[in-house]
């Protein structure tokens, strides 16, 4: 797994490496939006306006907490790979623990 994170962040043209980082958000980003379509069908079947107004008052909300998350996602995985490809593990061993917390790092640095 390492060998191949750090050829793709290394080695592979920009828009290989872009892409990799692209799709993961692109399809996260439509399973939010699917599973409140879905939230929004079973609680309109109650016939209850508030509550489906409830719904539609919470999505930006958490579109917006979305938003922030993929900011230090996608940010982070950009330092990160810069940071690798200048040769310095131990910086991107701390942004990756910044960005994504404590449980990814075991994944790409052992």
């Amino acid at each position: 797994m390492k060998d191949k994170t750090t050829e793709i962040f290394r080695d592979a043209p920009v828009s290989k490496a872009v892409i990799s980082n692209v799709i993961p958000s692109i399809v996260s980003m439509i399973m939010v939006l699917i599973y409140n379509l879905a939230d929004t069908f079973f609680i309109g079947q109650t016939k209850n306006a508030y509550m489906v107004a409830a719904v539609s008052v919470a999505t930006p909300a958490f579109l917006l907490f979305m938003a922030v998350g993929m900011l230090f996602g996608i940010g982070g995985t950009s330092l990160i790979s810069r940071t690798i490809g200048e040769g310095n593990a131990q910086k991107a061993k701390m942004l990756l623990l910044f960005a994504f917390g404590p449980d990814w790092s075991s994944v790409f640095f052992r």
